[in-house]
Parts: C-alpha cells; structure tokens; sequence
C-alpha cells in the first residue's frame, strides 16, 4: 500500500489537505501527509493552521489559505492546476524543503548529540 500511495502522490497535479481547527479546539500539528506529498515532489495545498505554516511556505514551496473558507481553497486550487510553472516551483521547492529540514540521517544525529 505505501508504494501504491507513492506512485499516486508522484502521479498527482496536487495535494489538498484543508485543515480546520474543531470546535473543540483540535487540530493538526504538521501533518506527516503533508510532508509525505512534498517529498515526493507534489505540490500542496493547505490551511494556515498550527504548524503547517512551519512546514509549507506560501507561494514558496506550496499554497495555503485561511481555514474554512472554501472559497478561497477553490480558488488556490484553479491557479495551481491552471499554471504549470508554479507547479512545477512548487514541486521542487517542496522537495528540497522537505529534504532539507526533515532529513532522518540529520535529524539521528542531532538526536545522538542531545545524547552525548
């Protein structure tokens, strides 16, 4: 199945996840699915909720808007399936982000140094 989700993420225009905070108060920290999709290079498109502003970066290496406001999603949407240029900036600067800045062997060893 997780090959099966990865040829799907690299097959696809985008990645819509359109977090909201509940009622209640939940919400998404930054989403693993987030990270997955830009490290296969697909483009996002998200909420400015919690931390995903940390992880996805507007107009630099992924597309966010206000949290229930469809309106606007739909409109990030069109202009990402619409302009095969911010497609493709998107998807590399969503690549190299995620390689970046969540790379495991970097992130073992600044775990092995807390440790030390």
């Amino acid at each position: 199945k997780q090959e099966q989700v990865r040829r799907l993420l690299h097959a696809a225009r985008g990645f819509v996840l359109p977090s909201v905070v509940t009622e209640r108060g939940d919400r998404d920290g930054i989403p693993v699915a987030l990270m997955e999709a830009m490290a296969c290079g697909t483009p996002v498109l998200s909420t400015r909720v919690s931390g995903i502003p940390e992880l996805v970066l507007h107009g630099v290496n992924g597309l966010l808007v206000e949290p229930g406001h469809a309106e606007q999603l739909a409109n990030a949407l069109q202009e990402l399936l619409a302009d095969d240029a911010l497609t493709l900036r998107l998807s590399v600067s969503a690549r190299a982000a995620v390689e970046r800045d969540f790379d495991i062997g970097i992130e073992a060893g600044k775990l092995a140094s807390a440790w030390a």
